[in-house]
């Protein structure tokens, strides 16, 4: 595994180049190399690597154990520890915290290595075991949403239907809304809110179409400088009742609420066509706005 990006988090300049040119001799990327906890959470924010390697002996108001902390509470990074200390005081402490590794030095290239490979297996490995996961869950919720929402749009009252619709979108908001924003920092290599519009529509698009795919939706996203278009086939809601306009009002709801959600200008022109055999609608974004 070569090409990860590794932030290095040490306060002895010699041995922080000797870590440095080691592990780009192996093939990873060095994106940063601090020597203060500050710093550390700083650029782990800014930057999103895939592995740090911690001092715990910082100077500053934050070692590396409190830096470790701070930076595992918004980012799901693997962490290794570097320490020149071995009491068993250090090693209580450093039990209780969320790294992968404590290594003690001096460091040795084989060990090192060894750890940063597991490291980034074992972090690939459990981020594929929760997306399994929530992809079960979100079959669960397809199959539910499938059942549910065109026999509820049949039987409920048209006088009903938009106490229903505005609840519906409440919850919507509510529970995935979090979502797409944990999502959208996760794909930005720096903060969302500094990345252009047309990378904002990239990934908004790449998060409904995920979205739509697992509620049981043909989609197919593109987009091109300040467009973009998310053409939707096989509506799983539509089916054997193609004439529902209140289920296409759910759809087209969420499709609205969630571009709110991006802080991108212009609006969501949607465009449907049913049939018996197939629903087709297409989505139109368009930012009305050149960066």
């Amino acid at each position: 595994m070569v090409g990860e990006r590794i932030l290095i988090v040490e306060d002895e300049a010699i041995t922080a180049l000797e870590i440095s040119e080691t592990l780009e001799a192996w093939g990873y990327r060095i994106i940063s190399v601090v020597d203060t906890g500050e710093k550390a959470v700083q650029e782990s924010l800014k930057l999103k690597p895939d592995l740090i390697l911690m001092d715990i002996t910082l100077k500053g108001d934050l070692d590396g154990i409190d830096a470790a902390d701070i930076i595992k509470s918004f980012l799901d990074v693997p962490l290794i520890y570097l320490t020149a200390l071995s009491d068993s005081e250090v090693f209580t402490k450093v039990s209780n915290t969320p790294a992968n590794v404590y290594m003690i030095k001096p460091i040795q290239e084989v060990e090192l290595r060894n750890n940063i490979e597991l490291s980034l297996q074992n972090h690939k490995k459990k981020q594929k075991e929760i997306l399994d996961s929530q992809q079960a869950g979100l079959k669960d919720v397809q199959l539910f949403m499938r059942s549910i929402l065109p026999e509820l749009a049949s039987a409920l009252p048209i006088v009903e239907r938009s106490v229903f619709l505005g609840s519906f979108v409440r919850l919507f908001e509510e529970n995935m809304k979090p979502r797409f924003h944990k999502y959208s920092q996760n794909q930005s290599k720096i903060f969302y809110e500094n990345t252009s519009n047309k990378e904002k529509l990239k990934i908004y698009l790449s998060w409904v179409s995920n979205l739509y795919s697992h509620l049981g939706f043909q989609v197919q996203p593109r987009s091109h400088n300040d467009s973009g278009v998310l053409t939707v086939k096989k509506c799983s809601w539509s089916y054997g009742n193609p004439d529902n306009v209140f289920l296409c009002l759910i759809c087209h709801s969420m499709m609205q609420l969630t571009y709110s959600w991006t802080n991108l200008p212009g609006k969501v022109h949607a465009v449907t066509n049913t049939g018996v055999l197939q629903s087709v609608c297409r989505f139109d974004f368009e930012m009305g706005l050149e960066e």
